[in-house]
């Protein structure tokens, strides 16, 4: 994908840094060909949208069961039947330490040097953005030792409840600067995401920071609630709009990474089948989402059992499952405007700003704003589907707060969707579509899975690039291990 990122900078004018299709881990950012933090900033960012937005898209895809693997051929198969390796992935993981968290180190290093804290603002949030989201797949990283270069090929690797910890120090900091000293420059075409607009990127650090609390408050309480008592006594403001890149055009190498890799490069748009856990919550509630989210087949919207990929094409017509809708002008979303609010319904919920309620119903319309629907009050209303359970348990509340953000999320932020998953236990597990207990939305476990029945994938391994270079990769551990914040 970072030949896909780095044309795409290329053909929008912008320019970027010079790179070669394979990156060591730890090439030193200080000793970059020449370029600026400018002009390096949206290189980095394509190169983590190509990774969010593609592969890891549909590792969380597949694992909240939005989607499946189609019965007719078997592109993603392993992810969907749980046969992780510790080759799984390994590309996504050294392109984002390769180039991402390399590129906004060279953006961090130049921009604090030259006191341009605009700059230094938005590299550091995306790169905690990456750092926290590589720390909720694989547990542990290299982190306060990495990107260091030839002063070091084998960094240790820092336990996630340590990068959290990290990861709001080196947010505070960037938030405390001086943003109106003469030495800060306005971002122009640099900001792929706000056009510019620093508040909005001082919003999304305030959000990330959310984000990062909330994912622990089970785990650690007694530093995520004072954390997040903090963040909204300083009068923080939150995102009340997406940050996405949406720069794409319907052109080879300059479309949405998953268009790109799965559409375009495969010469095919049916490997990504609408899975039955989704498309029969959406049908029962006769939620008009469901048509923008995927085509209909033959039948009409069906989805396909989760991981029945390997049923025969005389039992299962693939043309009658619905396949994903995936367009090539798609934006990657780091961040949806929805996210932003059910994150704000959860800590609200909690006695922090405003009411869960109010905050819960404009993630949902925010939700239904993105598809161009103007209905989503006739679903949140008095005696609707998803009407928010006002006089329920906290426990009721908080479930049908991430029900609906499983459902925001759908197609966008498949891989948060996951983490939000195995942080709540919600939506629930089953054991199959037939057990007597499953209700509508439950996952079950895949008809296909390897791992054994109620062994859900709870990360990733670590890769085998970094097994057989850094003698520091700590001890490798089931894929079924729960991560340190996961608490069910």
């Amino acid at each position: 994908m970072k030949k896909i990122a780095i044309l795409f900078i290329m053909m929008l004018g912008i320019g970027v840094i010079s790179c070669s299709d394979f990156l060591d881990v730890n090439t030193d950012p200080n000793n970059s060909p020449s370029s600026t933090a400018a002009l390096t900033f949206p290189a980095a960012v394509a190169s983590t949208a190509s990774e969010i937005g593609g592969y890891y898209n549909i590792l969380g895809g597949m694992w909240v069961q939005y989607w499946t693997q189609d019965n007719a051929s078997n592109q993603y198969k392993d992810l969907d039947a749980y046969n992780i390796q510790q080759s799984t992935l390994q590309a996504q993981w050294e392109e984002l330490y390769s180039g991402a968290l390399n590129d906004y180190q060279f953006v961090r290093n130049q921009a604090k040097a030259s006191g341009d804290w605009n700059l230094y603002l938005m590299g550091t949030v995306m790169q905690c953005y990456t750092f926290q989201m590589l720390a909720d797949l694989y547990d542990q990283i290299p982190f306060d030792e990495a990107l260091q270069g030839t002063k070091n090929f084998a960094p240790h690797y820092l336990p996630g409840q340590q990068v959290y910890d990290s990861l709001i120090v080196r947010i505070d900091f960037a938030l405390a600067q001086d943003f109106s000293a003469k030495t800060v420059t306005k971002p122009g075409a640099s900001d792929l995401l706000f056009n510019g607009d620093i508040a909005k990127w001082k919003q999304f650090a305030n959000t990330l920071k959310l984000k990062i609390y909330l994912r622990q408050r089970f785990k650690r309480p007694e530093v995520a609630m004072p954390g997040i008592t903090a963040l909204y006594a300083s009068g923080a403001s939150f995102l009340s709009q997406d940050a996405a890149m949406t720069q794409f055009v319907d052109q080879e190498n300059k479309s949405n990474p998953l268009y790109e890799m799965d559409q375009r490069k495969l010469n095919t748009a049916t490997n990504i089948r609408g899975s039955k856990t989704f498309i029969d919550f959406l049908q029962d509630s006769g939620d008009p989402r469901l048509d923008k989210l995927f085509t209909p087949g033959s039948a009409g919207q069906k989805g396909l059992e989760q991981g029945n990929f390997g049923a025969p094409t005389t039992d299962v017509n693939p043309n009658t499952i619905s396949r994903a809708l995936i367009k090539a002008t798609d934006p990657v979303y780091f961040m949806s405007e929805s996210e932003s609010y059910f994150l704000q319904s959860e800590a609200a919920l909690k006695g922090f700003g405003g009411d869960a309620k109010t905050l819960y119903d404009k993630g949902v319309e925010a939700s239904f704003k993105r598809f161009g629907l103007t209905n989503a009050a006739s679903f949140t209303g008095s005696g609707e589907p998803y009407e928010y359970p006002s006089t329920g348990s906290e426990d009721e509340q908080l479930k049908a707060i991430i029900t609906q953000k499983w459902v925001a999320l759908a197609g966008i932020e498949g891989l948060e969707a996951f983490f939000e998953r195995d942080r709540t236990n919600y939506p629930s597990h089953s054991d199959g579509y037939d057990d007597p207990d499953y209700s509508l939305g439950d996952l079950v476990y895949p008809i296909g899975g390897v791992t054994g029945a109620g062994n859900y994938p709870r990360r990733l391994l670590f890769t085998q690039f970094e097994r057989s270079r850094n003698s520091n990769t700590p001890v490798q551990v089931p894929a079924t291990t729960p991560v340190w914040w996961d608490t069910f």
